[in-house]
């Protein structure tokens, strides 16, 4: 099987989860690594059996048909657009970028060098999640009604005094919601879809030391006509798993993780009692609510065979960059509102 030859930029905490994921995809390899850090790099390539560069030059004229991006958020764009130009396809971590202007140059940079782009967004490749996707397309929930979700997270103080980048506005673009939250709005915009309007508030509760927010909360209205609330900490010990509600006016779901809490609709269908016996106490793709280290690679293996497919074959992506696109503009637009105190209209 012909495979997609990948170079990982940064070489961090998240590099080891793509180069674990690399090395388990069937259509995908790692060949090279490049970090500012030299020393970093080498000590990485030697225990992932590949090679590394000493230049940025270097490392995009290797023979490399992909990159992911594993460096702080607030440089995906500087990385992003430089292998973009030298026709690299991209694998981007979350966020696409940390403000609106910089993810539309980045996008505009893939466009005009011919080159897909897709944001890590592996929580959409998990079981439950597509079993209740598929019941959304079928119209098992009727109307839309209410559509929420919770990111009650814990961090110690630690985790921000280890990465100098963590908790500043230039570098990690937010806190809770854009570092920690994204995966989980992503879910609700892939569930629910557009969101019309916002008003939000936010604090620091625990972490005062940091720039951002460590708690956040914000009201949305979505464009289907349904109501809903997103929050995201990460001051609430000992951590919590992520949660989602979904309320319409025929059924209602309850996802926790990847486990299905709730799954209940007024029409009942045969495989509904199964879906509730095998996963209601089911093992989720992710972890993460007290250690950010507990996530497994399984959502990112499968997002780089779904990336590779598309190189290889021309299919269409799963995960585009407008939907990386939607989930910053949103998360922007809830800063905006909880800086002004005033509703947010998109």
């Amino acid at each position: 099987m012909k495979k997609v030859k990948f170079g990982i930029i940064g070489t961090g905490m998240i590099a080891q989860m793509h180069s674990d994921a690399l090395h388990l995809a069937e259509n995908a390899e790692l060949v090279i690594v490049y970090d500012t850090v030299v020393e970093r790099a080498e000590k990485f390539a030697v225990a992932n059996n590949c090679a590394f560069a000493s230049d940025f030059d270097k490392f995009l004229a290797s023979p490399i048909d992909a990159v992911t991006v594993a460096v702080p958020s607030g440089i995906h764009g500087e990385a992003a657009v430089a292998a973009a130009k030298a026709k690299k396809h991209i694998l981007c971590e979350k966020p696409l970028e940390v403000t609106i202007s910089k993810t539309e140059a980045l996008i505009k940079a893939c466009n005009a060098n011919n080159v897909l782009l897709s944001p890590v967004a592996q929580l959409r490749y998990g079981e439950t999640v597509q079993i209740v996707k598929k019941a959304i397309d079928e119209g098992r929930f009727g109307t839309p009604v209410l559509a929420s979700a919770s990111v009650r997270w814990y961090r110690t103080p630690e985790y921000y005094l280890n990465g100098k980048w963590r908790g500043t506005w230039e570098l990690d673009g937010g806190g809770a919601l854009m570092n920690q939250g994204i995966h989980t709005l992503d879910l609700l915009l892939y569930f629910n879809g557009d969101v019309s309007e916002i008003t939000a508030k936010s604090a620091n509760i625990l972490h005062k030391s940091i720039e951002v927010e460590d708690t956040v909360g914000a009201l949305l209205t979505f464009k289907n006509g349904s109501i809903g609330y997103i929050e995201a900490s990460t001051a609430c010990a000992p951590g919590f798993p992520r949660r989602i509600e979904l309320s319409g006016t025929k059924g209602s779901v309850i996802l926790e993780d990847d486990r299905i809490v709730r799954w209940q609709f007024a029409e009942e269908k045969v495989e509904d009692a199964e879906i509730r016996n095998k996963y209601l106490s089911g093992e989720g793709l992710q972890g993460g609510s007290s250690d950010p280290r507990a996530i497994t690679c399984e959502g990112h293996r499968r997002q780089i065979t779904d990336l590779a497919d598309a190189i290889l074959h021309g299919v269409p992506l799963s995960i585009t960059a407008a939907d990386g696109e939607r989930a910053v503009k949103v998360i922007c637009s809830i800063y905006e509102s909880a800086r002004s105190g005033k509703k947010v209209e998109l």
